[in-house]
């Protein structure tokens, strides 16, 4: 786990009494965990739309605390629904326990409780939970961003851009004669092949921009405060690098050509200015593979080489 005051998991703990509260805050806090505390679930609530949380310790059912009552709150809230539970539940009430796991909570510890033991439930759920959304949020092949993932992290940029006047480039690459080198060398070569392309992109790109595969032999990549020069000089180090792993990985010449659009001068809707990359990677293809093609109205300009 991320030790970083940024990429801490921050637990929400729902509870009424002050020494367990202390308790777990100050085992999880010497774990590195950020704890919010909430004694009740309208304070909970205030403190979801404060801070992003990443998992909830709660009493299942008590006096105090309506830890089923809550999760199902949580539930209907698209935005916090898939947050992970665990439940505090009275060790001589097996019961309980039993109809807390039913319920579909994440986990359940009996109380009074090993802090300890509370310390390492937690750090399991949330590496569970983190796993997960890597998984879903991967493609498998090529370990970048899938599509519905690098859409939607693309769309919050957009917003970005359009709120501060700000600007960015997408870069959509093509990898030429993917279907020839598929039929004459194999699919398991051009499997390499993405996924060489795929470590390129990678050692190329900055911190801050967003790389994922597109579609197929296609990847997309959002440069923020970047212009279309900017992302043609990109293509040209991605491309040099791609051609001598190409040839030293497989001994086959390989090149990929490529449509960039700037936001917002080509437009500011995700949907538009994909359309538009789109038409400037065909014009690519058709004037010469192996280069990048900025979108213009007529597209009449000759391709930049890269």
């Amino acid at each position: 786990m991320a030790t970083t005051e940024t990429d801490r998991a921050t637990v929400l703990v729902i509870e009424q009494d002050a020494a367990t509260r202390n308790v777990i805050r100050d085992y999880l806090g010497r774990a590195r965990f950020n704890v919010r505390i909430a004694i009740n679930g309208w304070e909970a609530l205030k403190r979801m739309r404060e801070n992003v949380v990443h998992l909830v310790i709660c009493q299942h059912d008590s006096e105090d605390v309506d830890g089923s009552g809550i999760r199902e709150k949580f539930l209907l809230n698209p935005e916090t629904r898939d947050i992970p539970f665990l439940f505090l539940v009275p060790e001589d009430q097996p019961e309980e326990q039993v109809r807390a796991l039913r319920s579909g909570v994440d986990d359940c510890i009996e109380t009074p409780f090993d802090p300890v033991v509370l310390v390492a439930r937690v750090q399991a759920v949330v590496e569970r939970r983190d796993s997960y959304l890597r998984m879903v949020r991967i493609d498998p092949l090529t370990r970048l961003l899938n599509l519905p993932t690098l859409l939607d992290v693309v769309r919050e940029e957009l917003k970005r851009i359009e709120r501060y006047k700000r600007h960015g480039c997408l870069l959509l690459l093509d990898l030429d004669g993917f279907a020839e080198i598929n039929a004459g060398h194999g699919v398991e070569m051009g499997d390499l092949l993405l996924t060489c392309l795929a470590g390129v992109i990678l050692t190329r790109i900055r911190s801050v921009d967003i790389a994922g595969r597109f579609a197929g032999q296609r990847f997309l990549v959002y440069l923020p405060e970047t212009d279309a020069a900017g992302a043609c000089r990109l293509a040209e180090r991605i491309k040099e690098r791609f051609a001598i792993v190409g040839d030293g990985i497989a001994g086959i010449r390989v090149s990929f050509s490529g449509g960039v659009v700037e936001a917002p001068v080509h437009g500011g809707a995700i949907d538009e200015l994909l359309a538009r990359a789109e038409e400037a990677l065909q014009r690519a293809k058709e004037q010469a593979k192996g280069t990048a093609v900025t979108w213009s109205n007529d597209l009449a300009a000759p391709p930049q080489a890269v």
